[in-house]
């Protein structure tokens, strides 16, 4: 079905060959006998990757990578950085690499990444800061105002110590609040008391001020209350919550704001009834004892 010649030494070529002439073709002689058997796989030449690093700790770096052509071949990845340190390739499908105790106050490093395929060969440079991209985990066990260390920042010996911001804002509010923290746990004192509050942190490293903030940790719900003998607010009773925002929560306490009003309204109506009536009764008596005192006879 395609469109082939036969060159005059016996080698096959196929003309404006696609996917479907991909196969197994075999050479047989002039009786039949079969010479050679091979089979046929179309794709094209590695080209440029799209690579990222990961710096989550000062220990470890991972690199991954995306083509940018789809060869449709088989590959195979070699892999350094800064010329002759090793960046660890993983298992299949060999998308990404390790490196492990990297230099991370060195200016700038070279990631070298090498494509193979039958058809030929690519190498992918590129330049970063480490301690740029350094960005922990978000913290890990989150209870209100209390947290730990990320598990992937306590693969150093010795970590190194970070420093962590705390929002929180009234179930149904749109602004945040925050404070900033070197350790848990932490007093909130502005908290809108009895009320639900939802909470995030995230962690920076503490020494490496080019350093990235991490992604908040999940989103948590709280209520504050104040404890005997303190003006402090605390909370207590937390709840993981999803991402959408409780609006519902602020409708129902504009609700409740509005019934404890009209309560105050009808009591102040009534107080004012009352005391008026009181006025009236205390103005008749008067009344009545001046025409008593005019009818007696003098």
């Amino acid at each position: 079905p395609w469109h082939h010649q036969v060159t005059s030494d016996g080698h096959l070529v196929l003309l404006q060959a696609d996917r479907a002439a991909e196969g197994n073709y075999s050479c047989h002689d002039n009786r039949g006998r079969l010479i050679r058997t091979t089979r046929l796989r179309l794709g094209h030449p590695p080209g440029l990757l799209n690579v990222s690093c990961r710096v989550s700790n000062h220990s470890l770096v991972l690199c991954s990578w995306v083509e940018s052509v789809k060869t449709l071949l088989p590959a195979q990845y070699h892999t350094s950085y800064s010329q002759v340190r090793m960046c660890v390739v993983s298992s299949p499908p060999q998308k990404q690499c390790t490196i492990t105790d990297p230099t991370m106050w060195q200016h700038y490093h070279n990631i070298n990444i090498t494509e193979t395929n039958p058809l030929g060969s690519q190498t992918t440079i590129l330049v970063v800061k480490f301690h740029e991209l350094l960005q922990p985990d978000p913290p890990e066990a989150v209870t209100a105002v209390y947290w730990t260390y990320p598990a992937s920042w306590l693969h150093d010996a010795v970590p190194f110590p970070l420093r962590f911001q705390l929002r929180y804002r009234p179930v149904g509010f749109s602004t945040w609040s925050t404070v900033e923290s070197k350790a848990s746990p932490l007093l909130i004192t502005d908290a809108l008391a009895g009320h639900a509050h939802q909470l995030q942190v995230r962690a920076q490293d503490d020494i490496n001020p080019d350093s990235q903030w991490s992604d908040w940790s999940p989103l948590l719900q709280a209520c504050p209350w104040s404890g005997e003998n303190t003006s402090v607010t605390v909370f207590s009773l937390l709840s993981p919550l999803g991402s959408e925002e409780d609006g519902g929560s602020l409708l129902i306490l504009l609700a409740l704001f509005a019934g404890i009003i009209l309560v105050l309204v009808s009591s102040l109506s009534v107080l004012m009834w009352v005391r008026q009536r009181r006025r009236d009764n205390v103005t008749k008596q008067e009344l009545t004892s001046m025409v008593k005192m005019k009818s007696m006879p003098i």
